[in-house]
């Protein structure tokens, strides 16, 4: 793999014009239109395109925007964009996220099922959801595109991508430090800057960031807190066992930009994130007395409680009686390095290269009961490489057409491991399986595709795009399921070096016109299609349970508009779409139609049905007179399952899991100038999702009511703006409420917990720039 690294670098990644989001230079070098400092330049199709010249759903915010609102990891920025849900810790697994765009995407962690939502850092694309809370560090901007992106750049996407794009190296020193504490001793510090190694040739940029905070839930000791008979786990005379929640994040980037010659830019990239955070603030739902007998785990409703802690007893197996210690925290440790080539073979003809070769490794432990009692508990260690390749050569014929020919490479190796207790014979009489078993399985993955994307101009204002995509994937896994003492597991040994492999291959397209009826108001249409390769359900219990699944596959229809008014003091957008959406893929916690008795322990990808999705989606962003700024965004979706496999247990009335029918957000400032003390800027935030199922067959405990947040912040900068100070409040209200829940409704594991979103948050900050 290092091989492969070394011998691409020479050619490696990059799209320059993928630098700076907000530049007049930029549009310069286009030997274009000049953009004016208000413009966001994004690369969606290619090339460098003014955000309201893109005619695809795209939401794109800069640094700045993202600064005003205080937005510091992924989950805040992709949640602004209409129709876009990004729940951290999805199913109790910290570090992980659900993402969905316009009820597609992928809400299994595993890295053997693919994400529907791509997520791009600097255009190298991340295979795998773990660690997928991006921090967002020295970031240039987000862009969110919704809906297929199957004839775009990087791997098949079939409901979007999220992308990051940090600052890139250059000759102005652009630095900038900046600390801040707040509420549970959260401490926050980062720093960035330019540096300049040959003058005109050679330039590198280095940033680091550091998140720390104590928990927001005590795990308290049951036996303490109800003087009731039982093991106390505490050490001391207080009944506070330890924390949840709580933060604990490194990260580095550092990057050099070569530029030899005028048409040639080369930027290599390296990246580090060493993350020790605590596990996810999860509190129980609901319990079944088959195991809970008549103890009662379920602390009082607002309060940040549970009883977890962190010792499973395994009921069957060699084990049996041996309890064992799960860890109370998530680490992470991810690093990548990526090299961008630019270069300028003619004045219409250019040749980029994107070679990144990233790997990961994370621990996490998910309790399903969050209780003393061992009902369904796991420790997971998921371990990924990846090298990823792609080549695009760019050109243009006259003024009579842009196209771009490309083709993309990725191959990835992981193992997941660890060890998972199921005392099924909790239940009285038996009634389940008694499981305590340690695993082992190796997954490789390989994805080759090669596509082509052109743009008409057939008259003045009118453009025309065909885009076409050939996609090759084939995945191999091996199963290992073995018993504590490392033997065959007697009752699974048959899923032992148990190998199952998945081919497939797809075409996909897209064909769309705009037309541009006056400066500032343009209109498209388009029909696209997306694929997600299909697989092999990797958490097999059983053999019969070690079965492929199919690729799903979605057909968008979409049509919206880009509009300026008011002096293009004013930016409205909007689209509506219509999807086709077949034999989607979902995970299942119960599958008795292939389990070898009813209630057995499950958790199966498998295809579910097909759908329909119809959308509307809307976005604003105005600055009506200087200095008052208003952004907000509004989408609409309404899912509806068209069929189902009756074996599922899902029914038409059903909704897909993480698709909320309305997701709102929006934002108010005002700057006010004080003289020579510079501008105070208060600024609101408001976001609001409606109901979400957190489980494919949806029942009362899996459902997430709907959830309206409030943030607010005060912002000092001085004049000139080298410093500013800012006082910052998250959930300005106190809301008490659920990012995610993971429930097992069979019995006896019939259990749930909810994991709790940060309850009201005050940060501090202050900020140097250097000029």
């Amino acid at each position: 793999m290092h091989t492969k690294l070394t011998g691409c670098s020479a050619l490696a990644i990059a799209l320059m014009s993928a630098g700076p989001a907000l530049s007049q230079d930029t549009a310069a070098d286009q030997g274009e239109q000049q953009y004016s400092d208000t413009d966001i330049i994004v690369t969606a199709q290619f090339r460098s395109q003014r955000l309201q010249d893109t005619p695809i759903a795209i939401s794109a915010m800069d640094a700045r925007l993202l600064d005003q609102k205080g937005v510091t990891d992924i989950t805040g920025a992709a949640n602004l964009a209409p129709n876009v849900q990004l729940s951290a810790n999805a199913g109790n697994f910290g570090g992980m996220a659900a993402i969905f765009i316009r009820g597609v995407g992928q809400a299994d962690p595993h890295f053997a099922v693919e994400p529907g939502v791509g997520m791009y850092v600097d255009d190298v694309y991340f295979g795998v959801l773990t660690g997928s809370i991006f921090e967002l560090l020295d970031i240039d901007r987000v862009e969110v595109l919704r809906g297929p992106q199957g004839t775009l750049a990087g791997k098949n996407s079939i409901g979007g991508s999220v992308k990051i794009f940090s600052k890139r190296p250059g000759p102005d020193l652009d630095g900038f430090a900046e600390v801040g504490y707040g509420s549970r001793n959260s401490v926050l510090a980062r720093a960035g800057s330019n540096f300049t190694l040959v003058d005109g040739k050679l330039y590198g940029r280095i940033s680091l960031g550091a998140k720390y905070s104590d928990g927001y839930l005590d795990r308290l000791d049951h036996a303490c807190v109800t003087g009731s008979a039982g093991a106390t786990r505490r050490t001391d005379t207080s009944c506070k066992l330890g924390e949840q929640g709580g933060q604990n994040v490194l990260a580095a980037r550092a990057s050099l930009m070569w530029t030899p010659t005028d048409g040639i830019r080369n930027t290599l990239i390296a990246d580090i994130t060493h993350d020790r955070s605590q596990n996810p603030a999860a509190k129980t739902l609901t319990q079944s007395p088959l195991w809970a007998g008549a103890a009662n785990y379920i602390t009082p409703w607002g309060s940040y409680t549970n009883y977890e802690d962190y010792v499973s007893t395994p009921t069957g197996g060699s084990s049996a009686g041996v309890p064992f210690v799960m860890p109370d925290r998530t680490p992470l440790d991810a690093w990548g390095v990526s090299n961008l080539l630019n270069i300028a073979l003619s004045d219409s003809l250019t040749l980029d290269s994107i070679t990144a070769y990233r790997g990961s490794k994370a621990t996490f432990a998910s309790a399903a009961d969050g209780s003393p009692a061992a009902i369904n508990d796991q420790v997971w260690t998921l371990d990924h490489e990846q090298f990823t390749q792609e080549l695009r050569l760019s050109g243009e014929i006259q003024t009579l057409a842009d196209w771009t020919l490309g083709g993309f490479y990725y191959h990835a190796s992981g193992s997941s491991g660890g060890r998972v207790n199921i005392p099924g014979g909790l239940a009285p009489g038996g009634g389940g399986l008694n499981l305590d078993i340690l695993f082992h399985d190796p997954v490789k993955t390989e994805s080759k595709s090669v596509f082509a994307h052109l743009v008409l101009h057939p008259i003045e204002g009118l453009n025309v795009t065909g885009a076409v995509r050939y996609t090759d994937d084939s995945k191999k896994f091996t199963f290992n399921r073995l018993d504590p003492n490392g033997s065959p597991h007697p009752l699974l040994g048959a899923l032992v070096n148990f190998p199952v492999t998945y081919a497939g291959d797809r075409i996909d397209y897209r064909i769309g016109a705009d037309y541009r009826w006056s400066d500032d108001f343009m209109t498209y249409a388009q029909v696209s299609t997306g694929y997600k390769g299909g697989g092999v359900n990797p958490r097999p219990f059983f053999t019969s349970q070690a079965i492929p699944y199919n690729p799903e596959t979605l057909t968008a229809y979409e049509a919206g508009f880009k509009s300026q008014f008011a002096d293009r003091r004013v930016n409205f957008n909007g689209a509506v779409f219509f999807n086709k959406y077949k034999d989607f893929q979902s995970t299942l916690r119960a599958c008795d139609s292939i389990s070898p008795f009813p209630g057995a322990p499950c958790a199966q990808s498998t295809n579910v049905g097909d759908a329909e999705i119809t959308g509307v989606e809307a976005e604003l962003f105005a600055e009506p007179v200087d200095g008052l700024r208003f952004d907000g965004s509004v989408g609409y979706l309404d899912f509806k399952y068209t069929r189902v496999n009756p074996a599922t247990g899902i029914s038409l009335a059903m909704k897909n899991v993480y698709t909320p029918e309305w997701t709102a957000a929006a934002g108010i400032q005002y700057e006010i100038p004080i003289g020579d003390a510079g501008s105070i800027t208060p600024r609101f935030d408001l976001s609001y999702r409606s109901r979400v199922e957190a489980d494919a067959i949806n029942s009362a405990i899996s459902s997430l009511p709907g959830r309206t947040l409030l943030d607010a912040k005060i912002t000092w900068r001085s004049e000139g703006g080298d410093w500013e100070a800012k006082l910052a409040v998250s959930n300005l209200a106190d809301k008490f409420y659920y990012n995610s829940i993971f429930a097992l409704q069979n019995a006896p594991y019939f259990t749930g917990v909810g994991v709790l979103g940060a309850p009201r948050t005050v940060m501090f900050s202050i900020k140097r720039n250097f000029d």
